[in-house]
């Protein structure tokens, strides 16, 4: 009988986790691996739960951005890049969201902005604390 934590282990080796480590929340900034935010930029921050019609519109997205592409250079690929890309997006398939929603510099206004993206509970709680250390800072 097959180990259900193989697939875990795969998984982990190609795929970093989020862990507490990977971020630091200091009185002007946040860091989130080798990224860092200035809080005086940051406007809200929230964790956000995605569901099927988030990640279907970004796996959909990435694969007509990437399919066209090889349409125009190389047609005869297109439909192999359209199904590679469909796999790739699947493979990508997250359930929560850090997003920190930033100060607009210019005409644009502000905009959110996704900090780092989950699939376990661990990860979920590690984004709630940093959340709340957030609303702390502020």
């Amino acid at each position: 009988m097959r180990n259900n934590n193989d697939g875990k282990r795969l998984v982990g080796r190609i795929r970093k986790y989020y862990k507490a480590d990977d971020f630091q929340v200091t009185a002007s900034g946040l860091s989130v691996g080798k990224d860092c935010y200035r809080l005086s930029k940051i406007k809200r921050v929230e964790v956000r739960k995605l569901g099927w019609r988030d990640n279907a519109v970004n796996i959909v997205s990435l694969a007509l951005v990437l399919s066209a592409a090889t349409w125009a250079f190389v047609p005869q690929f297109g439909f192999i890049a359209l199904a590679l890309t469909f796999v790739i997006g699947f493979s990508c398939w997250r359930k929560h969201e850090l997003r920190a929603e930033f100060i607009g510099t210019d005409e644009t206004g502000d905009h959110w902005v996704a900090l780092a993206r989950g699939c376990t509970k661990k990860e979920y709680q590690v984004f709630k604390d940093v959340e709340l250390a957030l609303r702390n800072q502020k």
